[in-house]
C-alpha cells in the first residue's frame, strides 16, 4: 500500500516540505546552519524556533518560553524578530503551563488559532511554545502539534546538557571540598590544620594569598595566613582583614569584592577598603547553625571571583565548619570553656530582649536553693511480689499414679473441690482381697469354737483382726485417693494435665495453695538499702496490674540476704492493711518504704556519695 492511502502530504498537513526553490533551500540551510553552529542558549533557541516557524507554514509570530533559576517563565525566543509585540500569547501560554498539555485555542480576528505545547522533562514542565498560526484543517492542526512535539525534543536537550554541566559543576565543588577535608582530617592540632588549610586552598584555587579567622566573642580573629609562618597581629593590614571577617561573619554570608550581585552579596564596605585593587571573597564556617570562623581569598592578578568559585568556597566551608569548630574545642582548656559558657550566660542574661532568658535563670537558682534547703520524704524502693499469708502443700497420700487432674496453677478453688485424683483400681482389687481373707478366717474361727478347739480359734481370730486391719487401711487409702482443696483458695503453683497416668511417690509435692482473703507482700531490697529499714515502718505499693491503686502496708520481718541477678537482696516482708483487694499470688509492683526526711539533695546523691566513700575506702592507703 503505498503512503497516499493512510498520510497526507506535508502541504495539506500544514508543513513546509523543506523542498523549494534556490532561494527557500538556502533559507533553510542558513536555519540549520545557525542551528547547529549556536554558542548560546539564546542562539540556539532563537535557530530552534525559526526551524519550527519555518516548518510550519502560515505562522504569523511565535514565543518559546522557558523557567528561570528563580522559578519564573521568561521569553527565551520570539519570532519573527525580538521586537514583536507577543503579549496577546500569554494567556495561552499560561493555561498551556498550568494544564501541562498541547492546546489549540482561538486566537485573534485574523489569525484565528493559537497553538501552544509544554517543554516537559521528567514530570516537570520548564516551559512552553506557542504559535500564532492561519486557520487550517483540524488534520493539518493536529500535524502542527506533532511538529511541535518532535521538535521540543531539542529543547529537552538543552535542558539536559545545563543540568548536566550543572552536575558536572557540583561533582567538582564535592570533590574539591571533600580533598581539603580529607587534608584538615590530617592534623588533630588547630594551629598546623590552620597552616596546612590555607596552603592547600591558595595553591589549589590560584590565590595569591587566603586567610583563616576564628570567632573568639563574636570578633574574628586571624588564625593562618597562607605561605607566611609569622604575622603582626596588630598590623594596620591585619587589622582591615579581621574588619572584612567581622563584615562576613556578622551578616553570616559571604561577601566578595568586587560585588558579583549586588542582591546576594550584602554589605561589602570593610571588603572595599580592604581590597584596593585587590579581588577579596570572604566565606563563612559554619558549625551547629553559628559562625565558627572566616575564610578569606585574595587575588592581585586583576581576576574577580565568579559565582561558581564563590559556590565552591560555600562548599568547602560546609565541610570544613565543623571540623575547625571540632578543633577548637580540642584547643580550649575546661576552665576557657567553662568562663566563655558563663560569660554567654551573663550576656544573655543582662539582654533585655531576652526576659524569658531571666526569668528561667531565675527559676532556676531558686530551684537549686530549694534542693538544698528543702526537706521531703526519704523512701527506699524495692521490687515487690505478693504472696499468700499462708501456703498450703497438696501431696501424693501414697504410691500411685494419676488418673486426672482437673485444676492447674490459678485455677480458685473451693474447699473440699477435687484437685486430683490417683488410679484406685488396685486398692480396690486388694480391698476385695481382704475382704476375702477376712470371711474365711471368719468361717474357721466358727468352726474352731463349735468344735471348742481354743487354740485353733485363737489363731483364725488373729488372722481375722489383721485382715480387717488391712481392709481398713486400704478404705483409707481409697478415701484419701481423691486430693481435695483444705479451703477455699487459689492455686499457687502445680500443673498436672500434662502427666495423667505417670507415677507419684508418696510425699511429692502436687499442688500448693493460697486462700484468696490473707496475702503478703515480699519486697527484695538492696543491701546498700537495707540499713535504712526497720520492723514497723510504713509504705506504699503499686501493682503492674492494678497501677491505678496504692496499696499501704507495714513492714513485719527482716530476713536474710539473697543472691539475685547477681546483687545481694534482703527478702523484707510487709503485711498489707487492706483484706478486701482482688489480689492474685505473684502479682508484682514496685514498693516504697518510707524512711524519714531529708533534704531533696541528699536523696538524689546519697548513693553517689556512698559509692564515693566506698570507693575511697577501697583505693585510698
Amino acid at each position: 500500500m503505498s503512503s497516499s492511502s493512510y498520510s497526507s502530504s506535508p502541504q495539506q498537513a500544514g508543513l513546509s516540505s523543506g523542498v523549494g526553490g534556490p532561494s527557500g533551500r538556502a533559507h533553510d540551510d542558513a536555519l540549520w546552519g545557525a542551528f547547529a553552529s549556536a554558542q548560546t542558549a539564546a542562539e540556539f533557541c532563537r535557530s530552534w524556533l525559526s526551524l519550527q516557524c519555518v516548518q510550519v507554514v502560515d505562522v504569523h509570530s511565535a514565543m518559546l518560553l522557558l523557567e528561570q533559576d528563580s522559578g519564573t517563565f521568561v521569553p527565551a525566543a520570539v519570532w519573527p524578530s525580538a521586537q514583536t509585540d507577543v503579549t496577546y500569547l500569554a494567556p495561552a501560554a499560561q493555561q498551556c503551563l498550568s494544564e501541562r498539555r498541547g492546546m489549540l485555542l482561538p486566537g485573534q480576528p485574523g489569525a484565528p488559532v493559537i497553538v501552544a505545547y509544554p517543554v516537559e522533562l521528567d514530570g516537570r514542565v520548564h516551559g512552553a511554545v506557542v504559535l500564532d498560526v492561519a486557520e487550517r484543517s483540524e488534520e493539518a492542526l493536529q500535524a502542527v502539534l506533532r511538529q511541535l512535539h518532535w521538535g521540543i525534543g531539542w529543547i529537552e536537550t538543552l535542558f539536559l546538557r545545563r543540568q548536566g554541566l550543572d552536575d558536572a559543576q557540583t561533582l567538582e565543588r564535592a570533590r574539591a571540598a571533600l580533598d581539603i577535608q580529607a587534608v584538615a582530617a590530617e592534623h588533630a592540632r588547630l594551629e598546623p590544620l590552620a597552616m596546612a588549610l590555607v596552603n592547600d586552598l591558595a595553591s589549589r584555587f590560584g590565590c595569591d594569598r587566603v586567610s583563616l579567622g576564628i570567632d573568639r566573642q563574636g570578633r574574628a580573629r586571624l588564625l593562618a595566613i597562607s605561605h607566611s609562618a609569622f604575622f603582626e597581629k596588630k598590623s594596620q593590614f591585619v587589622t582591615a582583614l579581621e574588619n572584612a571577617m567581622d563584615e562576613a561573619l556578622d551578616q553570616r554570608r559571604s561577601v566578595a569584592f568586587p560585588i558579583i550581585d549586588e542582591e546576594a552579596n550584602g554589605i561589602a564596605i570593610a571588603h572595599r577598603d580592604f581590597a584596593a585593587a585587590r579581588a577579596v571573597c570572604s566565606v563563612v564556617l559554619s558549625s551547629r547553625g553559628a559562625g565558627v570562623g572566616v575564610l578569606t581569598f585574595e587575588r592581585d592578578d586583576g581576576r574577580s571571583f565568579d559565582a561558581e568559585e564563590v559556590r565552591t568556597f560555600e562548599a568547602v566551608s560546609t565541610l570544613l565548619g565543623p571540623v575547625l569548630d571540632d578543633r577548637i574545642e580540642r584547643h580550649r582548656w575546661f576552665a576557657g570553656r567553662l568562663v566563655d559558657q558563663l560569660r554567654a550566660w551573663w550576656a544573655h542574661f543582662k539582654d533585655s530582649r531576652r526576659p524569658a532568658f531571666r526569668v528561667g535563670v531565675v527559676l532556676a537558682l531558686l530551684l537549686v536553693l530549694g534542693v538544698f534547703s528543702l526537706d521531703g520524704e526519704y523512701r527506699v524502693s524495692a521490687r515487690a511480689v505478693v504472696e499468700g499469708e499462708v501456703q498450703r502443700a497438696a501431696v501424693a497420700p501414697f504410691d500411685g499414679f494419676l488418673r486426672e487432674a482437673p485444676v492447674r496453677a490459678g485455677f480458685v478453688v473451693k474447699q473440699g473441690q477435687v484437685l486430683a485424683t490417683l488410679d484406685d483400681r488396685d486398692l480396690l482389687v486388694e480391698r476385695q482381697r481382704w475382704l476375702s481373707e477376712r470371711e474365711q478366717h471368719q468361717g474357721r474361727y466358727r468352726d474352731a469354737l463349735a468344735k471348742h478347739e481354743r487354740a485353733n480359734a485363737n489363731v483364725s481370730l488373729a488372722q481375722m483382726q489383721e485382715a480387717e486391719s488391712q481392709l481398713a487401711l486400704v478404705d483409707e487409702k481409697l478415701a484419701r485417693a481423691s486430693i481435695v482443696a483444705p479451703f477455699d483458695g487459689v492455686v499457687v503453683s502445680g500443673d498436672l494435665s500434662q502427666l495423667l497416668g505417670s507415677p507419684v511417690e508418696q510425699g511429692k509435692l502436687l499442688f500448693e495453695l493460697a486462700p484468696l482473703d490473707a496475702y503478703r507482700v515480699i519486697l527484695k531490697v538492696d543491701d546498700r538499702d537495707i540499713g535504712d529499714v526497720r520492723v514497723g515502718q510504713s509504705g506504699s505499693l503499686v501493682l503492674t496490674g492494678l497501677t491505678g491503686e496504692v496499696l499501704d502496708f507495714e513492714v513485719r520481718n527482716l530476713s536474710m540476704a539473697e543472691p539475685e541477678d547477681g546483687r545481694n537482696v534482703f527478702r523484707v516482708e510487709a503485711q498489707l492493711a487492706r483484706s478486701d483487694l482482688k489480689l492474685r499470688p505473684g502479682m508484682e509492683g514496685v514498693g516504697k518504704i518510707k524512711v524519714g526526711e531529708q533534704t531533696y539533695a541528699w536523696i538524689w546523691t546519697h548513693r553517689l556519695t556512698d559509692w564515693l566513700r566506698m570507693q575511697a575506702w577501697t583505693w585510698l592507703p
